[in-house]
Parts: C-alpha cells; sequence; structure tokens
C-alpha cells in the first residue's frame, strides 16, 4: 500500500464555502470493473479542509489535504480499506460524485467480503451528481460526468483518461511498476478529488434566483411592432460560463453578473373562466352570461344553464404564459379553451411596472430551475 499526501490552497465561490468544514472529506474511488464481488478497490482518493475557509462571496480560500490511499495490486485492498476505516472516524459527511449510486456501494460491499460491515449511512451523504442531475438539459451538457462539468466551468486537467481506460494500466503496474502507469493512476484520482472542490460551483446554477438582486430591473422596454419585451438585471454573484433559458415566449441569457431578458407577449383574445358556473346563464345569441338572478321575460328563452365550457369573460390584451398558479393567487388568468392547461396573465396595463415584471421574471427562473 502507497498512502499519497498533497496540499493544495484553493480559491473558492460561496456555494463551495457553506459546504466545506473540518469534519467534511470527499471522496472517489478507482476499481478494477463494477462487479463489486470480484472486482477489487485499487485507489480510495480523499480530501478535507485542513486550514478554514476565509473570505466572503467570490473570494474565499481555503486549504485542503488530499490523501490518496493506493492498493499497489488486489492483496492490498485490504490494507486501504482499514486506513480508510482510520481517516473516516472524524468525518460527518463525504461528499462525492454519483458516490451514492457507485462509491459507497462498492466500498461496503468489499468490506463484506473481508466479513467486515460497514454502514455508510451514520454519514451525510452529499452527492453532487444527484443535486445537479436536473441541469444537464439547461446548460445543454452533453453528458453529466465529472469531466464535462468542469470543462463548462473552465476546470483545466491534466489527467485525459477515464476510469476505464485506465484499468488496463493499473494491471500493467501491478505486473511491471510501470511508472507512466503510476503517474496516470494517480494523476486521474488526485484530480477527480480535488476537482470535486471545484465541480460544488455547479451547484449555484440549481438556485440562481437567489443571487439576482430582485431590486436591479432597469432599461425595460415595450417594442409594439415587434410584440416584445426587453429588460436588464444583474446578479450578486458572477456565473464562470453563461447559459440561456428559452422558449417561444422568453429568451433569458445569464452571462457574467448580468442577465439580459426578453419577452414575448401574444396579442389576442383569451377567456377567464369562472368557478361558479351554476349561477349563470348563457345567451346563445349573444355569446355571453348573465347573473342567473338578471333573468327576465325578455332573456329568458334564449338563455341555457352555463356550463365550466361557456361560463367566460372575454377579454382582448397582451398575454404571457403562468407557470406557477400559485404566484398568481390574485389575478384573473385566462386561456383560449376550458380544456387547455395553459394559463396567461394579462400585462397590458403592467408594461411600464418594474415590480410586476420582476415577479414574473423570477417565477419563470424559479418555475425552470426549481425543479433541476
Amino acid at each position: 500500500m502507497k498512502i499519497i499526501n498533497k496540499t493544495y490552497t484553493k480559491t473558492i465561490d460561496l456555494e463551495t464555502a457553506k459546504l466545506l468544514d473540518a469534519n467534511t472529506a470527499f471522496i472517489d474511488i478507482e476499481t478494477t470493473g463494477f462487479d463489486r464481488k470480484h472486482c477489487h478497490i485499487y485507489m480510495i482518493g480523499l480530501a478535507k479542509v485542513i486550514d478554514g475557509v476565509k473570505g466572503n462571496n467570490n473570494g474565499n480560500t481555503c486549504t485542503i489535504e488530499v490523501t490518496l490511499l493506493f492498493a499497489e495490486n488486489k492483496d492490498a485492498e485490504l490494507e486501504i480499506l482499514n486506513e480508510f476505516l482510520n481517516y473516516s472516524k472524524g468525518i460527518t459527511t463525504f461528499i462525492t460524485f454519483n458516490g451514492i449510486s457507485f462509491d459507497f456501494p462498492f466500498i461496503r460491499d468489499r468490506f463484506a467480503v473481508y466479513g467486515i460491515s460497514y454502514n455508510f449511512n451514520k454519514y451525510n451523504q452529499f452527492d453532487i451528481y444527484v443535486k445537479c442531475k436536473g441541469l444537464k438539459n439547461i446548460l445543454k451538457l452533453s453528458n453529466l460526468k465529472q469531466k464535462t462539468i468542469e470543462a463548462f466551468l473552465g476546470i483545466d486537467r491534466e489527467d485525459k483518461f477515464s476510469g476505464g481506460e485506465l484499468i488496463s494500466q493499473y494491471q500493467e503496474y501491478s505486473m511491471t511498476g510501470d511508472e507512466a502507469c503510476y503517474h496516470n493512476l494517480i494523476t486521474h484520482n488526485l484530480e477527480d478529488v480535488i476537482g470535486m472542490a471545484d465541480v460544488l460551483s455547479i451547484l449555484i446554477y440549481t438556485h440562481i434566483y437567489d443571487y439576482i438582486d430582485t431590486s436591479s430591473l432597469n432599461n425595460l422596454q415595450f417594442d409594439e411592432k415587434n410584440l416584445s419585451i426587453t429588460a436588464l438585471m444583474s446578479l450578486t454573484y458572477t456565473l464562470p460560463n453563461r447559459f440561456s433559458l428559452q422558449s417561444e415566449y422568453y429568451y433569458i441569457i445569464f452571462e457574467g453578473n448580468a442577465i439580459k431578458i426578453m419577452l414575448k407577449p401574444i396579442k389576442d383574445e383569451l377567456n377567464y373562466y369562472l368557478k361558479d358556473y351554476k349561477n349563470y346563464m348563457y345567451l346563445t345569441t349573444e355569446d355571453i352570461i348573465i347573473p342567473k338572478q338578471l333573468l327576465n321575460s325578455s332573456n329568458k328563452k334564449q338563455a341555457i344553464p352555463a356550463t365550466k365550457d361557456t361560463c367566460y369573460i372575454a377579454k382582448e390584451g397582451l398575454f404571457l404564459p403562468v407557470y406557477n398558479n400559485s404566484m398568481f393567487e390574485e389575478e384573473k388568468l385566462f386561456k383560449k379553451e376550458y380544456k387547455d392547461k395553459s394559463e396567461f396573465t394579462d400585462i397590458s396595463n403592467s408594461l411600464e411596472d418594474k415590480i410586476y415584471m420582476t415577479n414574473y421574471i423570477m417565477h419563470i427562473i424559479k418555475n425552470i430551475l426549481g425543479n433541476a
């Protein structure tokens, strides 16, 4: 068994600083395959803060010590597992990348092979992969591998190999002690485990709305000819990479600490459907509804009981879709037809209302990223 220790001073963001303390460790393992009964662990990479987080927002620094436990052959696997046990005694939280599905079950089952019972449930488990799973489409990532996220965040690394590609190099090293193979094996796990401290910043994108300055809306303009509303907002955090949210009704770009917004309302006649339809009559010749108490001899013949489909008030205006009804409980919401699931809010009288437009923009962002 070899134990490799390295120390790094890292600049980390506010999101990462919230998660790191002396009782929290990163963990990443390397194995000779996926079969947990017959394949073995040849490396356990660990890292933890040894000098506390200092600074604020985009300028935090801390000192992180990386410990790599390397089994030079299969016979040394039990040694690195026991060394891991010693390391984990002071740990309350493990941070992983896909550790809930891979690392933790693999370690547990390898302990079982040696007749050792080990329960990861006594630790808090923070899995970066699980936390950012919904970001793949939003950030237009080809996949959610750690290296892909690192590339998106602008993180460079020397290692060019996947874990699977290194299995043959480990086998070569076990037989020959080849130094090039050893370098590749150590570099890969080292960059995986220390890279997680940088990758944590991807979590900013899951709740970017917490960093939006809601008082910053400016340059609010309505282009009547092109039926578009443009505006700018700002972030209290500088993003490492741009991304955008878009549909036929909006295009929102997040870049640096700026947000560029374009809304595309529709000009149409939509219907507001009344819930208490049983209290209304529908006048077939006039295509309108009236309360039952207004029914009289002159309109009685053309009146029939209103239904859910016919009990509406039509209105012409400028409309934008609503994605979360709970945010618009005080407003009338409109549809084209009763059976339609999509509902719209009338913004005709709110085009210059910064508070209203800010709330509407925030509702879009929270709806999309809140489900990420």
